[in-house]
């Protein structure tokens, strides 16, 4: 072979080397460059509102600066089943139902938010139309009390309770879409509801009143109740889509930051995804659940509900409150 001929193959391994180098060190950068495809469980519950705020165009849209593109797919189901059947990537889900099942096949689910009810401040109660006959909650024997999907398991622990301390039995559950609150009453398809916000405060609005307040505290837990998180697969964050998770801790972080310093903006959400009329009334009835970061998930009320769960023979302390966290190490680069 010719010096020359060689010269060109030297050259041509070494535009080869060149082009191999650029696309690994320029790959990655270009990978970052592009958006993050995320699909988000949504209902219509206070739940919901922080990943609206965060495509809001606020102070700032949150979504736009972390380069996420969401895809908002309702949650029709059990939200939980539905992010291990990969229907979406994040969606909040009941504690209650986390600390029961956080286990998928080989992977776990995993906490990067949370939402809690206070319990100096009371955001559930039993509600019944303003005429009723029911006028304490030993009336509710024999009656038809409604209640929402996702709070069916707070509807049983009280049940149970009121059975067993109040002696109150025979109360019929009747399963409600949040559509069917406005005319519950009126088309006699139930006798009470229990009601958790923004659900309480527009039944309110509409005329209705309270017959019990705060059954959460009274009959489940005393302290603040973890009522939501919001949560992400384990293996989603660590191996599949890590940047994707990163992305979607940032702008939840931001937005609950937002949250914290403008909590009417919750008002002003929860009433717009439901349709609601935006009046003073209205926004004055409702009342706002606490919204967590990662940072701020209050631990001792986890242990509390998980202690509480297991004292009526529901689930087990085989798993301690920290571990249905992520680690803020899994959201490094």
């Amino acid at each position: 072979m010719s010096i020359k001929a060689r010269e060109r193959i030297l050259n041509v391994l070494i535009f080869l080397g060149i082009i191999a180098l650029l696309f690994v060190v320029g790959y990655p950068q270009y990978k970052e460059s592009l958006p993050s495809q995320i699909k988000i469980g949504v209902d219509k519950s206070f739940a919901s509102v922080p990943f609206y705020v965060a495509e809001e165009d606020t102070s700032r849209q949150y979504f736009v600066i972390e380069k996420i593109e969401p895809e908002f797919v309702e949650v029709t189901g059990d939200p939980l089943q539905g992010l291990k059947d990969g229907l979406y990537d994040i969606v909040a889900v009941p504690w209650y139902n986390l600390l029961l099942s956080p286990a998928i096949d080989g992977d776990t689910v995993k906490v990067c938010a949370s939402l809690e009810l206070r319990s100096g401040k009371l955001l559930d109660a039993i509600i019944v139309p303003e005429k009723s006959k029911i006028r304490r909650l030993g009336h509710l024997k024999g009656k038809r009390l409604g209640y929402l999907k996702q709070d069916e398991y707070i509807v049983d622990l009280i049940l149970s309770q009121l059975a067993e301390k109040e002696k109150i039995t025979r109360v019929k559950k009747v399963l409600l879409e949040p559509e069917q609150l406005a005319t519950a009453f009126t088309n006699k398809e139930v006798d009470a509801v229990y009601l958790i916000d923004p659900y309480r405060g527009y039944m309110l609005y509409q005329g209705n009143k309270i017959l019990f307040e705060g059954l959460i505290s009274m009959y489940i837990i005393s302290s603040s109740f973890p009522y939501t998180a919001i949560v992400m697969r384990k293996s989603y964050v660590k191996e599949e889509n890590k940047l994707a998770g990163i992305r979607l801790k940032n702008a939840l972080d931001a937005t609950l930051s937002y949250i914290t310093r403008n909590p009417e903006i919750c008002k002003k959400v929860i009433i717009k995804i439901n349709n609601w009329p935006h009046e003073s009334e209205l926004v004055h009835n409702i009342r706002t659940p606490e919204y967590q970061r990662l940072a701020e998930i209050n631990l001792k009320n986890v242990e509390n509900l998980q202690t509480k769960l297991v004292k009526l023979g529901i689930g087990t302390c085989g798993i301690k409150p920290n571990e249905f966290l992520f680690d803020k190490l899994d959201f490094v680069r």
